[in-house]
């Protein structure tokens, strides 16, 4: 265990590059960015375009080289009563949906492409606050990987020409609807299947779709995302929710488990992140936020702390070997000691941001958190945790921030918006 300190205090956090975002979080997962977008911006400063994006949906925009995709739901007008049943006792209503990918311009704002990958009706409804479009898609620089979950998982390549699709199955999660985005490791688009049934992570040859492998989850709805580990053994992907689990990437073995299976209606939403060896797991229906410490050879993760927490639909977000997270979706912010678990700040309420859905992020060492409201709260994490600027725009915001470079990427309930100083002339 002393080992473990040493190493948390001694690394230093990998440097990923300034010029893409390529998936959930970005291209390390974490939220982390090292590039540096502007402290202070409004509808009439510092927007370098906006972008007007058709239905609705809660995936977050990625980048890659010269490009912004984005992933959308419109609704076509044709509907049908739902079924009342055990699970929707009340009467309801369904609405075709249009399931899009549209690619901008990084540097304009212009629509170069849009795909239709699907038309459907949805078999069950999806929360109203949710959309049918929540999972953000990832990148390998040859192709985007779009997942609408019960709808499909499509590949694009960058031209929008359709290289590869997969359908699942349909999810049952009894109204709340689906939000885990896939992950890209080793050539594997991996995917988590968890729902009210038989639940899964399954592997996927990126180049062509093929199934590599599937291993068997606990029944119960997760929404939130998976994350590699990275160890001197090897990798491992670890999934959090009610029961955290580890597997083999190459194999789909499972490595190890840690706490009970989910046996109640309530969903992992939350994506856990990771400092070397220390996987930091957001609490669940009042459970603790705990810190595990992965073992190699596939021994049983070991808890180092447990601290008690109300998160809900932000992810955590590890910078510097600290551990930043909001209480519940409020805007109250506590960062954490990561290898120790004590409280260095907060909980503070911020004073720009009150509701908040979007997870946050950090770039160039600044916090961002984005608001439903169109505010976002920037602010410093040394020597002190503060309020830099808070910034409006006229749109809402859930889905979260994207970083890429000098630039920051809000997606918002009717337009995208890059964020960036005036291009010199």
């Amino acid at each position: 265990m002393l080992l473990f300190f040493a190493l948390v205090c001694s690394l230093p956090s990998p440097a990923i590059g300034d010029d893409d975002w390529t998936g959930w979080r970005g291209s390390r997962g974490d939220g982390t960015a090292s590039g540096s977008p502007p402290v202070e911006w409004s509808e009439e400063r510092n927007v370098r375009w906006k972008a007007d994006v058709p239905g609705f949906a809660l995936s977050s925009p990625i980048v890659s080289g010269e490009r912004v995709f984005v992933t959308t739901a419109v609704g076509t007008g044709t509907k049908r009563a739902g079924v009342v049943s055990e699970a929707f006792r009340e009467p309801y209503e369904l609405e075709e949906q249009e399931f899009l990918v549209l690619a901008f311009e990084r540097a304009s704002g212009k629509e170069l492409w849009r795909k239709k990958v699907n038309q459907a009706m949805p078999h069950e409804p999806t929360h109203p606050t949710n959309s049918y479009a929540t999972p953000t898609p990832v990148t390998d620089g040859t192709r985007v990987y779009c997942s609408f979950g019960s709808f499909g998982l499509f590949a694009l390549d960058l031209a929008g020409n359709l290289v590869w699709q997969v359908d699942l199955g349909d999810m049952t999660n009894n109204g709340h609807g689906e939000g885990s985005s896939p992950i890209l490791h080793a050539g594997h688009v991996i995917v988590l299947w968890g729902h009210w049934g038989a639940s899964f992570l399954v592997a996927l040859d990126a180049a062509s779709g093929q199934e590599r492998w599937r291993s068997p989850l606990p029944a119960g709805n997760n929404c939130s995302t998976p994350i590699v580990v990275h160890l001197e053994s090897g990798d491992q992907i670890v999934v959090a929710g009610m029961q955290t689990s580890a597997f083999d990437p190459s194999s789909g073995k499972k490595l190890w488990s840690f706490g009970d299976a989910q046996t109640r209606g309530n969903t992992a939403m939350a994506s856990p992140v990771a400092i070397s060896e220390l996987v930091l797991v957001p609490g669940i229906d009042r459970n603790d936020l705990r810190a595990l410490v992965v073992l190699d050879e596939g021994e049983p993760a070991e808890v180092l702390w447990e601290k008690r927490s109300s998160d809900n639909i932000p992810s955590l977000l590890a910078y510097e070997q600290r551990l930043y997270f909001l209480k519940g979706d409020s805007g109250q912010l506590t960062v954490l000691d990561a290898a120790t678990g004590e409280v260095e700040y907060g909980p503070e309420r911020l004073s720009g941001v009150i509701e908040v859905w979007a997870s946050p992020v950090i770039a160039g060492g600044r916090l961002y958190v984005v608001g439903r409201d169109g505010k976002v709260e920037v602010l410093a994490t040394t020597p002190e945790v503060r309020t830099l600027a808070v910034n409006e725009l006229a749109d809402e915001f859930a889905a979260s921030p994207a970083v890429a470079g000098k630039e920051l990427f809000l997606r918002g309930r009717e337009r995208l918006y890059c964020i960036a100083e005036p291009a010199p002339k």
